[in-house]
């Protein structure tokens, strides 16, 4: 079988993803001040695709990473003053628990091992027994691949009025997404959206709380009052972000996106590979250290996390922009890789 398809590296892993030429020019054009009509403009544009492409009323695009975004999500969680509920099963949804003990948030966890399903039913009697009055998990646990029933726990908020708060790192434009029932949704530009790391993306269907308390940067009231500038954001970034979502949140994307992963799902888990994943899932934590591996095959993986490094595992990610051509030999190189081996 023959693999010698393309001449790239297909950048597989869980971030920084591969960008396009379109994304890479549109990062090399001249800065131009935050503050002009030019900027402006396309600003709002890029609020006005995301707020369409996920059925939210606002966006707002801070300069830092998806941690920043989560920060400024969790600000606004603990000016409501009242309880709530987190929930963990990865990595990710551990961080979401120590950042909020850092801001001294009130909540009750409900936690369990790596890779394990959430009980809809102890979710509901969490709510009732503690009367609380939001909920934040992950949608997509990035560091088992796992996907949290976004729809079912956001249809349980909606029923109980209450707040939900989601981080959806690795689920924003990797699938299509209706928000319509989550508060707010936490999102990265160098991730699902294939543009370059830099950027923060708050998605918010609620008016954010004012507060003396919350840090400059990260107060979201601030933003809003200030069109959602009030500081240096860099043009470039801005560009190149705009460039990406208008290349990345398109049917085609999505299709191959989901076809794929089936493939790669059925190959990955025939082995006993993938034990957290599943075909819907678009982040495939493999048990057994094959990255470098395929990285003699063009296909890059991530595996230098730590969280990775102390289990000897690695992640093939399907978070950019890709051909199909790509993604078919992506898959051919998976079929014909004889040096597997398991460590469940």
């Amino acid at each position: 079988m023959n693999c010698d398809m393309i001449s790239e590296p297909v950048n597989l892993s869980t971030g920084p993803v591969g960008i396009t030429a379109e994304v890479q020019r549109a990062l090399a054009m001249p800065s131009i001040s935050h503050r002009s009509t030019a900027f402006i403009k396309q600003y709002q544009q890029t609020v006005e695709m995301l707020c369409a492409a996920f059925n939210v009323n606002d966006a707002f695009i801070l300069t830092g990473s998806g941690t920043m975004a989560n920060e400024a999500m969790l600000w606004q969680i603990k000016a409501l003053n009242k309880k709530g509920l987190i929930l963990s099963n990865g990595e990710f949804g551990s961080r979401l628990i120590s950042q909020s003990k850092r801001l001294e948030i009130s909540y009750v966890e409900y936690i369990l091992p790596w890779g394990e399903q959430f009980n809809p039913d102890v979710i509901e009697n969490l709510i009732i027994q503690n009367n609380l009055s939001w909920i934040l998990f992950c949608h997509c646990e990035t560091s088992t691949g796992v996907i949290n029933d976004l729809q079912a726990i956001a249809g349980m908020a909606h029923r109980y009025n209450i707040r939900c708060f989601a981080d959806c790192m690795s689920t924003v434009g990797t699938q299509s997404l209706d928000l319509d029932h989550v508060s707010m949704a936490t999102a990265s530009s160098g991730k699902g959206l294939a543009s370059v790391p830099g950027l923060a993306i708050v998605l918010s269907n609620i008016q954010p709380l004012e507060s003396d308390h919350i840090p400059s940067y990260a107060d979201l009231h601030s933003y809003s009052k200030k069109g959602g500038i009030p500081f240096t954001i860099s043009s470039a970034l801005v560009n190149a972000l705009h460039t990406s979502i208008a290349q990345k949140l398109v049917p085609q994307q999505f299709e191959l996106a989901s076809a794929y992963s089936e493939k790669i799902f059925e190959l990955l888990n025939s082995r006993g590979m993938v034990p957290f994943s599943n075909a819907s899932t678009r982040v495939f934590t493999i048990v057994s250290s094959i990255a470098s591996e395929l990285q003699k095959r063009q296909l890059i993986l991530s595996h230098e996390s730590e969280y990775l490094r102390k289990r000897n595992w690695c992640q093939l990610a399907l978070l950019g922009v890709y051909t199909e051509q790509q993604l078919k030999h992506t898959t051919k190189i998976l079929q014909i890789t004889q040096s597997w081996y398991i460590s469940v």
